[in-house]
């Protein structure tokens, strides 16, 4: 729709628009939560982010768990929204949202779309004016509910409205007495103030100014003409390959008599040389407007930012490689360590069993800072990546690294650890027969049986290599090592 000012006397009204709101936050270390709340449509967007391996869920508008609307995307894939009781799963709510989610690297992206308002009284229903909304979040295991203290917590999100955009001013329309000009498919023939009221890509509103102002009839200066060296542009009936500047005499229509002016400049073009790229063997480099694998000389063959020819000369080089040579592996007591020679370097924690980074302190030295003897984070097989400025990083061969599994204070301990053959299980309060389950680390049941003694020996020589648990039908749990 039209809005328009006309010689400071007639004003249009701008009528009230739909607004946009939008927010992000992190819910602790490994999730994240995008919302944008569109009043024109009614609805709220959520990207919701966060491990793949269990469930994660948020709690809109609470401070507790207590009597929540939360939103829980499962281990499996799919989504549920709950009002939660005091302290406990509480019911599972209609649906309300439409749901689809992508499983990248270990994190599950849940795209959520429902309406602002609530689908009944227990869905939670967004403000219409954005602002702060308070957050419980949570994350747990193969089943809702399955965390502990330091996998749940508190935040907040602050939906920001989009959508306050100032008036776009456009450059100023001269016309001389009695002539027009079109603006906004209107024609205007007096000076003064018009609008146009647009909509921007995210659905907001935008309002474009545009002024109209008498042209003295005697002057008038055309915008500069800038052409590439070489090149050549025709100005009032005259080819022109030189910077010059070029008048002509015009009359409107109405009579408005004019002296028009034209500067013309000239761009050189540009030569230029890069900086080296430096890449890792297999790995590519965006260099020069390109993926760059080979090593060697690039010339780019571009333009300027004014059109002009630009060529720009580069290199490509590789970097050397880190000695993966520089670890060994120590043994201490009960405990095995990595020893790095390489004073420069740094050394990085992999898991090998479940290809994950575990230490992203960049090596810190847990046993004795201030040297590179480095403790694994826990039994089981872990590899070096070995990084250092101005190399390609390596990563070691995988090792099995072991450390001392006391006696626990709730009366269960194992031995040996880590053992070849037998595992010795010995329960120092033994009453009577207990159940026992023998575990993969994921949590898949492996084997199960009776302890009818207080010490009991258990062949687990056919069992692969790394890491498993022992769970008593009580609850308690220990974790063993398999060489």
């Amino acid at each position: 729709m039209k809005n328009c000012i006309v010689g400071g006397m007639l004003l249009c009204a701008v009528p009230s628009y739909g607004q946009i709101y939008q927010g992000s936050t992190q819910l602790g270390t490994s999730m994240s939560l995008d919302i944008t709340l569109n009043t024109n449509t009614d609805s709220v967007s959520m990207e919701f982010s966060g491990p793949s391996s269990g469930y994660y869920a948020v709690g809109f508008g609470g401070t507790g768990m207590t009597n929540t609307y939360t939103v829980v995307v499962n281990s499996n894939g799919t989504v549920q929204e709950r009002k939660l009781g005091s302290y406990q799963g509480g019911n599972v709510l209609s649906a309300s949202v439409a749901y689809n989610a992508v499983v990248t690297g270990g994190v599950r992206t849940a795209y959520i779309e429902r309406a602002r308002s609530g689908a009944s009284g227990n869905h939670y229903t967004f403000s219409s004016n954005g602002g702060s909304i308070n957050l419980i979040w949570a994350k747990g295991g193969t089943s809702f509910g399955n965390h502990g203290n330091s996998n749940r917590g508190f935040a907040s999100i602050n939906l920001v409205n989009q959508c306050n955009i100032p008036n776009t001013l456009l450059a100023t329309q001269n016309i001389c007495p009695g002539d027009s000009v079109q603006v906004f498919g209107q024609w205007i023939s007096q000076p003064g103030f018009f609008y146009d009221t647009l909509l921007t890509t995210i659905g907001c509103d935008s309002v474009v100014e545009q002024s109209v102002q008498y042209t003295p009839a005697v002057y008038h200066i055309l915008p500069t003409l800038t052409i590439c060296q070489g090149d050549s542009a025709q100005i009032f009936g005259t080819w022109v390959t030189t910077a010059t500047t070029l008048y002509d005499s015009l009359s409107t229509p109405a009579g408005c008599d004019s002296v028009v002016v034209q500067d013309v400049l000239i761009n050189a073009t540009v030569s230029n040389t890069m900086a080296v790229a430096e890449l890792c063997a297999g790995d590519s480099v965006f260099y020069l407007d390109a993926w760059r694998t080979d090593t060697g000389t690039v010339v780019y063959n571009g333009v300027t930012a004014l059109g002009c020819d630009s060529v720009v000369t580069g290199r490509v080089e590789y970097l050397p490689t880190v000695d993966t040579g520089s670890i060994w592996v120590g043994s201490f007591s009960d405990i095995s360590v990595y020893v790095g020679l390489d004073t420069g370097a740094t050394y990085y924690w992999f898991n090998c069993n479940t290809g994950a980074f575990v230490d992203t302190t960049i090596g810190a030295d847990t046993l004795s800072p201030g040297n590179h003897f480095l403790q694994a984070p826990n039994t089981g097989y872990y590899a070096a990546i070995i990084v250092k400025p101005g190399y390609c990083s390596d990563t070691s061969a995988c090792y099995l690294f072991y450390m001392d599994v006391p006696e626990y204070d709730y009366g269960i301990s194992l031995s040996p650890i880590p053992t070849q053959k037998d595992l010795e299980i010995t329960i120092d309060d033994f009453t009577g027969p207990v159940g026992y389950q023998l575990l993969s680390v994921s949590g898949r049941v492996l084997d199960t049986g009776i302890l009818r003694s207080n010490s009991t020996l258990l062949d687990v020589r056919y069992y692969a290599s790394g890491m498993y648990l022992l769970r008593l039908e009580d609850g308690r749990t220990i974790k063993w090592i398999k060489e």
